[in-house]
């Protein structure tokens, strides 16, 4: 019998779920029901990613306290587990305190290695994206992936990775790992963009301008940006770094599953297969041992999006089909790596074709 790790990304709490995210989790959990049923003990982790700009403006247009919405919304997602039937073993939240304490520590051990340094800078940011963008990856002044929103200027004194370091590390990663993303052609693109060179990132906010976020160790000024905060889960679920006895037991979970299979987005590949793998090499962790990438849930041919507004609710489809009707149509009627559409023409010629 072997331990088999495999996660989710978390989806961030200002929306209610669509089935964009009923993709991921539900492939997700039918590789978890595979391995179980090859005899393996699984630990399957998702959750709920509740810090950053876009929640604290969300709270605020509500006229809610950003704990008190970010509860709400967890709510929304925790009870997909019924609604689709998932196997999911572990359901983290950004806000927990252990996972709060779990970013204080790597934060400490990247900038104990050297990796952690203070600038100020100027740059376009897409909120939606949580990343900042250089002309080239504009169309018209706006985010392709997020056209609704307007690319923001940020200009301010932040802390940085040094991501620039990383470059040879993560290029040797791809060699000696062939299948390290899965389909090939997201590791193509992975490898092609961190060969052109890599630019270190942005990964605090003033806690003057955006308050709702993990402090920075030794600096109350600064909240931590999402990437030292949110891609850290997928350790600190496992009990990572236990620093006293309680925590012993639970971080035994961390020697025993990590490294795992990340389940995630193409508009992940670059935070997921990059970035995050530079983050665990600077805190002299081992990197994680998969990263499969689906494509995105279109409608009628163009991205679905909480932002656009063309999103479809799964409980909505689950209410009116049943689950396994849901998760049928995730996994036959959308291709697994590439862009798949939805309709309420095709999910239904689909539910009749298979009653017939």
């Amino acid at each position: 019998m072997e331990k088999f790790y495999i996660t989710t990304t978390l989806p961030y709490v200002n929306a209610d779920p669509h089935i964009g995210f009923a993709l991921e989790i539900v492939e997700a959990d039918v590789i978890a029901r595979y391995r179980r049923a090859q005899g393996d003990e699984v630990f399957f982790n998702t959750g709920t990613d509740e810090h950053g700009l876009k929640i604290y403006r969300k709270a605020l247009e509500e006229k809610k306290d950003p704990q008190a919405y970010v509860d709400e919304y967890a709510l929304k997602f925790e009870k997909l587990k019924s609604a689709l039937n998932l196997s999911y073993t572990n359901f983290i939240r950004t806000t927990d305190p252990h996972h709060v304490a779990a970013a204080q520590e790597f934060w400490k051990r990247c900038d104990e290695n050297g990796d952690i340094y203070k600038k100020a800078y100027q740059v376009k940011y897409c909120v939606g994206c949580e990343l900042e963008k250089t002309e080239s990856e504009l169309v018209n002044g706006r985010c392709p992936i997020h056209p609704a929103q307007e690319v923001e200027l940020i200009d301010e004194e932040n802390y940085f990775f040094r991501f620039s370091k990383y470059q040879k590390p993560l290029l040797d990663l791809y060699t000696k790992h062939p299948d390290f993303v899965v389909p090939a052609t997201r590791l193509h693109e992975i490898r092609s963009f961190v060969e052109r060179g890599l630019q270190d990132f942005s990964i605090s906010r003033l806690a003057s301008k955006m308050p709702w976020g993990v402090p920075v160790p030794r600096d109350a000024d600064h909240v931590m940006f999402v990437w030292f905060d949110a891609l850290v889960n997928y350790i600190s679920a496992l009990g990572w770094p236990h620093t006293d006895a309680k925590r012993k037991a639970q971080s035994a979970k961390f020697e025993e599953f990590w490294p795992g299979v990340q389940v995630a987005g193409k508009d992940n590949l670059r935070q997921q297969s990059a970035m995050w793998q530079a983050m665990l090499l600077s805190a002299k962790l081992p990197t994680s041992k998969q990263i499969f990438i689906h494509g995105f849930v279109t409608h009628g041919g163009e991205k679905m999006s909480k932002s656009v507004g063309n999103v479809v609710n799964p409980y909505e489809l689950v209410d009116q089909y049943s689950t396994d009707a849901v998760r049928y149509f995730l996994l036959r009627g959308l291709h697994p790596y590439e862009d798949g559409d939805y309709t309420d023409e095709k999910f239904i010629e689909l539910y009749n074709a298979d009653l017939a």
